[in-house]
This record gives C-alpha cells, sequence and structure tokens, in this order.
C-alpha cells in the first residue's frame, strides 16, 4: 500500500520514508505540498502523513482541500506537529484529520497511528461492499490493506519479540485483547489451554511483552523435560550443600532468575503433584525458598502456564490438585483449535508462505484461491504448527509466483490398492465413495448432494443463512433458491 508524506523539510521526509518502509508500506515523498496535490487527482491513498509548517500551501490547507476533494475525502490524514502546536493540532482534527504525531517522532507511536488508520481504511472497504451485498467484492477489495496490515503487525512483533500471531477471527482478537490486560497485571497467573501447535507459547510471550517491548527476561520451563528428582531445585533453586553434586556456590532457579520477567511453565499438567503445593503457597504469599536454604525470597517474575490437557478433568481424576487449577485459572485462556476458527487460515497461510519464500529465496507471493479453499477444508489436527510445516514443504519443494493445488496435493491421503490419490476435505473420502452398480443420472445426483450439504451446514449454524454462506463461501441468496425460500 502507498502512502503520501508531505514535509518541505529533505531530512524529515527522508526520516519518514524510512519509517514507512520498515512498516513494510512504499511511501510516496513530496516536498511541495502543491505537488501532493497532484499526486491526490491522479492517485488515491488511503492514508497521507503531512506536516503542518509549510511554505504556501500549509499542512492545514492541504487538509482542508484533501477532504474537500471527492476521491480524497475518505483518505485519513496524519498531522506532524512541533512541540506548543496543541491548538493547531485541535484544529486539524475538527477539519477531519485521522491523528496527529508531536515532533520528534517515535516510531512506536507512528507504527500505532498507522495501524490504526489502516484497520479504519480497511473497514471503510467493507462498509462499501458490505451496502452493496456482495461478500466475493468485500474479499477482494481488502485483500491488499489485509494483507499489508498483517505485514506491518509481523515487523512490529518482530521488533518486540512476540513472534507471529495472528488475529482475524473473533475469538483470537479477544485474546490479543486479554493479552495485553494481563501483560499490566504481573500478579495475576494465567493458564493457557489448547491443542498442541495452537500457538500456546506465542500468546505467552504476547502476555510477557505487551506492546511497549518489555525487555524483563522470559524464562520458559517444559514440565514434562525434567526430571521429578531435579524439578524442585530447577524451579526454585538451592544452597551450597543442599544435596549431593549440588554446586558448592548453589544456584539460582528458574523463578529468582526470571526477576521482574515471566516465568512460562508449559504442560503445566505434568507439574510432579509433589511440587504443585509449593507453587500454590508461591503463588498466594509471593515469596519462595531456595532447597536447603533459610532466607524468603521475594517473587517478582509473573507465573504463565500452558497445557494441551484438560485441567479439569485431571482434577475430578485426582492428578492435579483443585486448588492449583483454581489459582492458575484468574487468567484464563482457551485457545481454539485451527479447524474452529477457519477466518485465521488465509492469513496465517499467506503470513507463512511470504516467511518462507523470503528465507528459501523463492518467488511466491500469494495463495491461489482454490488452494485456500482446500487448506480451509483440512482438518489441521496439527493445528497452525501443522499449517506452518505444510507452507514449508511447498515451498521447499516447488516455486512460481502462485501456490496452487498442485503444490499441497501431499495433503492428500494416499490410498494402498487404488491407482492416484484420494481427496479428503473433512466432509466425505472421494477415495471410499463406491459408484451404484446400475447407470445413474450424475446431474441429479450431484444436484442433490449440493443441496444435502447446504441443509446441513444450514443446520449446523442453527437456521442461519448467512453464516452457513460464510462458511460454504456460497452467495445467501443461492441457498435461498436452492431451499426454494
Amino acid at each position: 500500500m502507498k502512502i503520501l508524506v508531505v514535509d518541505d523539510e529533505p531530512i524529515s521526509l527522508a526520516s519518514l520514508g524510512d519509517l514507512i518502509t520498515m512498516l513494510g508500506y512504499e511511501p510516496v515523498l513530496c516536498e511541495d505540498a502543491s505537488v501532493a496535490l497532484k499526486h491526490c487527482a491522479e492517485t488515491y491513498y488511503p492514508v497521507i502523513i503531512t506536516d503542518v509548517c509549510m511554505p504556501g500551501i500549509d499542512g492545514l490547507e492541504l487538509l482542508e482541500r484533501v477532504k474537500k476533494t471527492k476521491v480524497t475525502s475518505t483518505s485519513d490524514v496524519i498531522i506532524i506537529t512541533g512541540h506548543g502546536e496543541i491548538d493547531t493540532a485541535v484544529k486539524a482534527l475538527r477539519l477531519g484529520g485521522y491523528d496527529f504525531l508531536r515532533k520528534p517522532l517515535d516510531a512506536r507511536e507512528l507504527a500505532a497511528v498507522v495501524e490504526r488508520s489502516v484497520e479504519h481504511q480497511a473497514l471503510l472497504l467493507e462498509n462499501l461492499e458490505l451496502s452493496q451485498h456482495c461478500d466475493r467484492r468485500i474479499q477482494e477489495a481488502t485483500t491488499d490493506l489485509q494483507r499489508d496490515l498483517e505485514d506491518m503487525r509481523e515487523q512490529f512483533r518482530r521488533v518486540t519479540g512476540v513472534g507471529s500471531i495472528v488475529a482475524s477471527s473473533l475469538c483470537m482478537r479477544q485474546i490479543i485483547t486479554d493479552a495485553r490486560l494481563y501483560h499490566a497485571n504481573t500478579d495475576v497467573p494465567v493458564l493457557i489451554e489448547g491443542e498442541t501447535g495452537t500457538g500456546k507459547e506465542i500468546v505467552a510471550r504476547l502476555i510477557h511483552h505487551g506492546e511497549d517491548g518489555f525487555k524483563a527476561p522470559f524464562v520458559d520451563i517444559n514440565c514434562s523435560a525434567i526430571s521429578e528428582n531435579l524439578f524442585e531445585s530447577e524451579l526454585f533453586g538451592y544452597e551450597a550443600g543442599a544435596f549431593t553434586g549440588s554446586d558448592r556456590k548453589g544456584s539460582k532457579g528458574k523463578l529468582e532468575a526470571a526477576a521482574k520477567g515471566s516465568v512460562f511453565l508449559d504442560e503445566i499438567g505434568d507439574l510432579p503433584l509433589h511440587i504443585q503445593p509449593k507453587l500454590l503457597r508461591v503463588l498466594e504469599s509471593r515469596t519462595f525458598y531456595r532447597v536447603g536454604g533459610l532466607k524468603k525470597i521475594p517473587l517478582e517474575a509473573r507465573i504463565i502456564c500452558a497445557t494441551n490437557c484438560n485441567l479439569e478433568k485431571m482434577v475430578e481424576a485426582g492428578t492435579f490438585r483443585r486448588d492449583l487449577y483454581h489459582r492458575l485459572k484468574i487468567g484464563y485462556f482457551n485457545i481454539l483449535p485451527l479447524r474452529k476458527r477457519k477466518e485465521d487460515i488465509a492469513p496465517l497461510a499467506q503470513l507463512f508462505l511470504t516467511e518462507e519464500a523470503r528465507a528459501k529465496k523463492k518467488r511466491f507471493r500469494v495463495v491461489s484461491r482454490a488452494a485456500l479453499d482446500l487448506l480451509k477444508a483440512y482438518p489441521w489436527k496439527g493445528n497452525v504448527r501443522e499449517l506452518k510445516n505444510v507452507i514449508e514443504r511447498a515451498v521447499l519443494v516447488y516455486d512460481g509466483d502462485e501456490l496452487k493445488t498442485e503444490h499441497l496435493a501431499f495433503l492428500a491421503p494416499r490410498q494402498e490398492g487404488n491407482i492416484g490419490r484420494g481427496l479428503s476435505f473433512g466432509l466425505f473420502d472421494l477415495a471410499e465413495m463406491s459408484l451404484p452398480d446400475e447407470p445413474f443420472d450424475l446431474d441429479i445426483f450431484l444436484s442433490e448432494l449440493k443441496r444435502q450439504i447446504v441443509v446441513k451446514a444450514v443446520g449446523q449454524f442453527d437456521n442461519n443463512k448467512t453464516q452457513a454462506a460464510k462458511f460454504l463461501n456460497w452467495d445467501r441468496n443461492k441457498i435461498y433458491r436452492l431451499l426454494g425460500e
């Protein structure tokens, strides 16, 4: 996406251009507001960033003329002001400016404002298309903006160390919102449940890092990978001579090493039973002792736990303490499997394709619509991790501008004894389908099969035709016609 930047100071203009480029956008630089207006007459720029104090046409006049022009009336204009120009900024907002930034510019503040602006522009496009009742055109019109937004988010997360996280689905957007909330409350323990591969550690890192580039340590422990006999000293540390073979100077444990950061206890369901009451006491008193120690050490770190087990069932079975479970569940996240949040498949696939193509120096730029349909129909028992591995394999083996279904042929299971491959799309397996002995009318068969699939989809969404249409990637009016309504 192109962003128009207007500033009469060459050094400042160049710096802004570099920042916009780092965020993944294409800056168009202008030192003269009159030249910028000519650009606006020829090209639509969703986002325009302009300085206020310029000779000739200043930033406020540029804003007024942009907003009065039909082509650019919906553009978001971000004003740059110096210190002591708050009145000017307020006037700019009254004239229709989207937001303002104070000099000297802060890269993080610029990233946040541009992200909000891109989201706003995406919503404007969606509202325009929704008014015409055309879901297909919405998807096509907003693809570039959504991709740019995800690219920018990825760049921002790389800076803060969070990693790749996609939040197209409502449930994931809520998780990100809650993660930011818990980031500000270090005393609250957090429990993250979800199947293997759903991204529990990435959410844990988001809770830790937040949006302000939190630099305190993130110390992770895999509870299933540590011997039960060593777990206590690993977690709490030990004093000199605490046990045979211990370091003569003693050693800090993970709770102490994390300082004011975070301790991430992965696979908390495998935490030894005899350690569970000790961890509970630490959470309640916010203090602990080293093994063999007498000095009480304050707990400064936040505790984040994750598991792919159902802890509630483990509590009922007596393999996990009920009091610890309820204590950990003060901050609770349940990450749905990828098959239950299909809205995230397309942006995740595009994100992984971009990353792998860049890493492996391939030409892939976009996932074809047919390939996306195949990916959305696949069950993804390995969740996001499996999707990433699938894209990585396809990019490793093939090359091209577009990722196509033939590049994903390995997703179809091989059927022994049959020639070729069967395609499984979750609803039925074509390789297992048997044909009747007698001749039959294929068109009638396909028509009835289509009707039954639509009926099943409508029933799955409690007779909500709109939701069923989105699920089937079909026009809602076709569903009404097929059902005779």
